[in-house]
């Protein structure tokens, strides 16, 4: 069921979770009309960014799987100067 947010006569603003396609809902006798703008949304989940290092170590373990473990041979940077830029 949906989060839809509900307008009073009066202009008090309640969210309420309601089965989808309800228009409008009393509470203690007051009429609310569903507003017909959004005003916010919830995402559930703890997903987060991994960090820069780990993306870059993520890019490495891709070229490796796909072009072998020499793939650094074509780079114009040694192991060593690309271990230091990214603090390894």
């Amino acid at each position: 069921m949906p989060i839809y947010s509900f307008v009073s006569g009066e202009g008090d603003v309640i969210d309420k979770i309601v089965p989808k396609g309800t228009e409008s809902v009393n509470i203690d006798g007051i009429k609310y009309k569903r507003s017909i703008v959004s005003e916010g949304f919830s995402i559930g989940g703890s997903a987060a960014v991994p960090s820069q290092a780990d993306q870059v170590m993520r890019g490495y373990q891709k070229l490796e799987k796909e072009e072998g473990s020499r793939f650094l041979k074509r780079s114009p940077f040694t192991t060593k100067q690309i271990k230091k830029a990214w603090g390894f």
